[in-house]
This record gives C-alpha cells, structure tokens and sequence, in this order.
C-alpha cells in the first residue's frame, strides 16, 4: 500500500522561531498542540494563531514549517491515519491468508476492522485527539476534506467491502455498502467519548470503556451486516416475488 507522501512544501531557513528550542522539538509541539485543537474545534474552528499559543512557538514557525492551515491538518491528522489503515490492512492480509481464499466469518471481518481504532483510543490522549478528528473530518463536506478521507481511506476500505461481500454472497455489493458505512458511522461515534452514553445510562456506563465498546460493537454491527434479505431495487418495485403463490406448493 502506497504510503501517503507530506503535504507541507520546502520550507524557508529564514522564518522565525523562539529562541533556545530546536526546530525538531518546535515542530512536535506544534503537530500535538495542533492535534489536540483540532480535535477539539474541529478544523474551521481551529486557528493557527490558537496553536501557536498552545505550542509556546511563533506563528512564524507554523508557516515554515507547514505553510497553510491544510497542509499542518493533514499531517496531524496522519500522525495516527496512516498507522490505522497501515494495521487493518496487515490483519486483513494475515486473516486472508490464514483462511486461503475461503469466507471469514462476519464477527472476525467486523472486529479486525475496529481493533486497530479501539488501540488508537486505548493508547492515550493522542490517539483520542486522532478519533475526534476523524469524527469532526466526517462531517467536513469541503473538497480538502473529501481529498484527504479518499487518499487514506478508499483503498482500505475498498478491501474490506470487498471481503465482507465474498463473506456475505446472498447480499448486493451494493447492500454491502451501505452496511458498511453504518459500521463507520457507530465506531467513530463510539470512540470520540460525546458523553452521551454516561447521560443515556444515567450514570451506569462509561464511555471510555473502550474494550467494552468493542466487546458490545463486534456482535451488534455483525448482526446488523447479516440481517434480513437484501432490498429490491427501484427497478424492482411493482414486481411480483418469484415465489409468489408457490410457498404451499
């Protein structure tokens, strides 16, 4: 799989920093302050201004460094994207592999997809900063936007769709697709923690549970994926089922 190259152009020697801290150090802080305002406000209500206060830095350095409020998004945000397509793919070529082209169960498909992003949630404010970027980047309708999902997810998800559907052969690709966009649609809404589960529990869950929500995912997103029989086309509709008046015969 084709690693996704930086977004920043060269950068200018001559564009100020605060003096004392090493440009290497200078850019980490600015991707973790970024990181973590932009998941908080999302991209249009993340300044560069904001994130140079956080990481103590001259604005200036942001711009020597990234050049533009897209390029520094997009690097943050690859910081842990390209890790989690990186990791599903390797447990989906090494359960393609273990099971030599026959069907892999449902449940199996559903939870190597999700165990690479419950890590990411598990593994620090970092990781979760990444997941509420991810939720806020779904609801980002800009051409950015749209660029960045399909350069790190399309191939990955293609996959997946892919084996879901030789696992599913009684379904339309079609069907299959969409099932799987409501898998996206639960986890990321799960993982970026909006509280909502503490509130509809009255205080008996928690949210950042996030093996529990995993545990609790798997069997109910596999039994959504293999539910009922698959929906007639528009083209289909008016015409009677095939075995219409043969059930008693």
């Amino acid at each position: 799989m084709a690693t996704i190259s930086r977004a920043a152009g060269a950068a200018s020697p001559s564009m100020p920093r605060k003096a004392g801290r090493p440009k290497t150090d200078g850019r980490d802080a600015i991707l973790s302050a970024a990181e973590r305002l932009f998941a908080e406000r999302g991209f249009e209500g993340c300044s560069l201004r904001s994130v140079a206060d956080l990481a103590g830095v001259n604005q200036g350095m942001i711009h020597y460094f990234f050049k533009t409020k897209e390029a520094l998004f997009f690097e943050a945000y690859m910081r842990n994207g390209q890790q989690l397509v990186d990791e599903r793919m390797r447990l989906l070529d090494d359960e393609e592999a273990a099971h030599a082209g026959k069907a892999i169960p449902i449940e199996r498909l559903i939870e190597i997809f999700l165990v690479p992003a419950v890590r990411l949630a598990m593994s620090g404010p970092g990781g979760r900063n990444f997941l509420r970027m991810q939720a806020h980047l779904q609801l980002d309708g800009s051409s950015f936007g749209d660029k960045l999902r399909r350069t790190l997810y399309d191939a990955s998800s293609r996959r997946f769709v892919q084996a879901l559907a030789a696992s599913l052969p009684e379904l339309e690709r079609e069907q299959v697709s969409w099932r799987f966009i409501f898998v996206l649609g639960t986890y990321q809404y799960v993982l970026a923690n909006s509280g909502r589960l503490e509130a509809l529990s009255d205080g008996a869950c928690n949210g950042q549970e996030f093996d529990r929500a995993l545990r609790e995912m798997v069997p109910f997103l596999a039994a959504g994926m293999k539910a009922g029989t698959p929906v007639q086309s528009p083209s289909a509709h008016g015409k009677a089922p095939a075995n219409q008046g043969k059930a008693d015969r």
